[in-house]
C-alpha cells in the first residue's frame, strides 16, 4: 500500500470508460492481468473488460478507436471489501471467472483479485471448505430446498450429514430427477430419496487412487472421511481428470421468427435479444462450454446473417461453430438433416431457451436408460381453484377440493443418438415431436430428463421481462 492506503495496483488495472480499445489493449498488455476495470473519474466501477472481449470485438469488425466501454461487460461479478482469499477463490470457481473486482461501500474499486495469485495452499483449502459447506444438507431438509441448494452448488450431488458432519447419505441430481418423475411430494425429507450407503474413501487417498475408485464404481462424486468418520471433502471427477467419455456436440435451433416478441424482433433475431449484457445465444454457448462441449452447429433462417456475423467461427467464444441456413423452415427436427451426421450423441436446444442444465449429466442419464432420444421435461403444476367432482357415469365417485394437477412439459432440450438422426426424413418439414412419436411407435427408447435447474423459454414479452429480472445482473 502507498501513502493514504491506496492499493498501488489500482492505477495499473483501471482505465476510463471513454478510453479507446487500442489504449485499453496497451494498458492490459502492460499490466499483464488479462483484464481491466473501467472506472469513472471518482473511482467507481463501471464495467470490466477482458482480453477475450477485445478479441471478440476485433473479430466483429469493431474499430479499436471506439471507446472500450462499448465492448466491456457492464454486469461483472463484483464483491465488497473485505474478502478472504479463500472466499474469493470459491466465488471465482463458482462463477467461472479469473478476475474479481473488489469495491468499497461506495462502489469505488479497491482491488482486482486474480485467480492465479490466489491459488495458495491456504486459499485453496479455504475454498474447498466453502464448497464442502455448500453441499452439506440436513437429512430432513425438504426435497424442494435440496433442489435449490444443488442448483447453487453445481456439484451434481449433496451430502446428507448429521451433527459432526457424519455422513448419512448422498443425494445425486439423478435421485432428484427420479423422485420428480415418481411425483414424490417435494415437501418430503430428502433422506427418503437419497442413497444411504454411498462409496466413500479415506481423506488421505491420493488423487490417482481416487480417480481409479470413481472409474471402478462409475461415480462422479467421492466423499472423503477422516478417521472418526466425519466428512472432510467431496471430490468431483471432473476436477481431477480429463473426461474420457466420447465428445458431446450440440445443435442450436436458431431460425425462429419470434413473432410474439415483435417489434423487438423486427431487426434482431429472437436468440440474439440481449439479456443483461449479452445475447441469449451467448448464454447458451457458455452453458454448453461448461459441460465440455466445443463443437456447435446452428440452424438459422430469420436474420441468420446477424447471428453468423456476431459469432463467426466461434473461436472468440471458445467453441467451433458451423452454420446451416434453412431456405424454408424445416421444423425442429427437419433442420438437423442440414448438418453432417453426428459421430456421437448430441444435444439439441431451441435458441430461445435459457437454462442451467449440466449437459454432461444429461448424457449420463441418457446412457443410464440406454435411450436413443432423451427429452428434457419441466414439472408444471396447475392449481385448480374449484372443487373437482369425479363421476362414473351419473354417479359421483369422488370429490377433490381445489386439487393440484402435475404435468411434464417439453422443455425444448433434447439429447439424441446418431441413430435417431437417421430416422429424420430428408427435405421435408419434420418437428421433434414427430420424431419422438415415430421412435415410440417403433418401440425404441425415448427417455424423459426432469430439469431441476434454471429454465426459461423466452416466447413472450412477459417471459423476456422475467429473463431480464432473473439474469439481467450478469451470467
Amino acid at each position: 500500500m502507498t501513502e493514504g492506503g491506496r492499493n498501488p495496483r489500482i492505477d495499473e488495472v483501471t482505465i476510463l470508460p471513454e478510453a479507446s480499445i487500442a489504449d485499453a489493449l496497451a494498458r492490459m498488455d502492460a499490466a499483464g492481468t488479462g483484464g481491466l476495470v473501467l472506472c469513472a473519474a471518482d473511482g467507481k466501477l463501471v464495467a470490466f473488460l477482458t482480453d477475450g472481449d477485445i478479441r471478440r470485438a476485433v473479430l466483429h469488425g469493431v474499430s479499436t478507436a471506439d471507446p472500450c466501454e462499448k465492448v466491456a461487460n457492464h454486469s461483472p461479478v463484483v464483491v465488497p471489501s473485505p474478502i478472504s482469499a479463500g472466499e474469493a477463490l470459491h466465488l471465482m470457481t463458482r462463477h467461472d471467472v479469473n478476475h474479481l473486482p473488489v469495491v468499497d461501500e461506495k462502489g469505488v474499486l479497491v482491488d482486482l483479485l486474480l485467480r492465479t495469485e490466489l491459488a495458495t495452499r491456504e486459499a485453496v483449502e479455504e475454498a474447498s471448505e466453502r464448497r464442502l459447506a455448500s453441499v452439506i444438507v440436513d437429512p430432513d431438509t425438504p426435497i424442494a430446498t435440496a433442489i435449490e441448494q444443488l442448483d447453487r452448488a453445481g456439484t451434481g450431488a449433496l451430502l446428507l450429514c448429521t451433527e459432526g458432519r457424519r455422513l448419512a447419505g448422498l443425494l445425486a441430481d439423478g435421485d432428484l430427477r427420479r423422485a420428480i418423475l415418481r411425483d414424490v411430494p417435494l415437501t418430503d425429507p430428502c433422506r427418503t430419496i437419497a442413497f444411504a450407503r454411498p462409496v466413500t474413501a479415506d481423506a488421505s487417498i491420493s488423487t490417482a487412487d481416487a480417480l481409479d475408485m470413481m472409474v471402478e464404481h462409475e461415480i462422479d462424486q467421492l466423499p472423503l472421511l477422516d478417521a472418526s468418520g466425519a466428512v472432510t471433502d467431496l471430490l468431483l471427477r471432473r476436477d481431477i481428470a480429463v473426461d474420457t467419455r466420447p465428445e458431446l456436440s450440440a445443435v442450436i435451433m436458431a431460425g425462429g421468427f419470434g413473432k410474439r416478441l415483435m417489434p423487438l424482433t423486427e431487426s434482431v433475431p429472437k436468440p440474439m435479444l440481449p439479456v443483461g449484457d449479452r445475447p441469449v445465444l451467448e448464454r447458451t454457448i457458455r452453458q454448453l462450454r461448461r459441460s465440455g462441449i466445443r463443437d456447435v452447429s446452428m440452424t438459422t433462417h430469420y436474420l441468420g446473417d446477424r447471428i453468423e456475423g456476431h459469432f463467426g467461427d466461434g473461436e472468440g467464444f471458445g467453441v467451433r461453430i458451423n452454420y446451416a441456413n434453412e431456405d424454408q423452415p424445416q421444423g425442429t427436427a427437419g433442420g438437423l438433416k442440414l448438418i453432417n451426421r453426428p459421430a456421437g450423441p448430441f444435444v439439441v436446444i431451441n435458441g430461445d431457451i435459457l437454462t442451467g442444465v449440466p449437459f454432461e449429466e444429461m448424457l449420463d442419464y441418457h446412457r443410464g436408460y440406454e435411450a436413443e432420444l432423451t427429452v428434457g421435461v419441466r414439472r408444471y403444476v396447475i392449481d385448480v381453484p374449484f372443487g373437482v367432482v369425479e363421476c362414473d357415469g351419473f354417479r359421483v365417485s369422488e370429490l377433490r377440493e381445489k386439487p393440484s394437477l402435475t404435468f411434464f412439459i417439453n422443455a425444448g432440450i433434447y439429447l439424441l443418438e446418431p441413430s435417431a438422426w437417421d430416422s429424420i426424413p430428408e427435405g421435408t418439414y419434420f418437428d421433434m415431436t414427430d420424431l419422438i412419436k415415430a421412435l415410440i411407435e417403433e418401440g425404441r427408447v425415448v427417455a424423459s430428463f426432469p430439469i431441476i435447474e434454471y429454465w426459461l423459454d423466452i416466447g413472450s414479452p412477459d417471459d423476456y421481462r422475467r429473463a431480464q429480472e432473473d439474469l439481467g445482473g450478469g451470467a
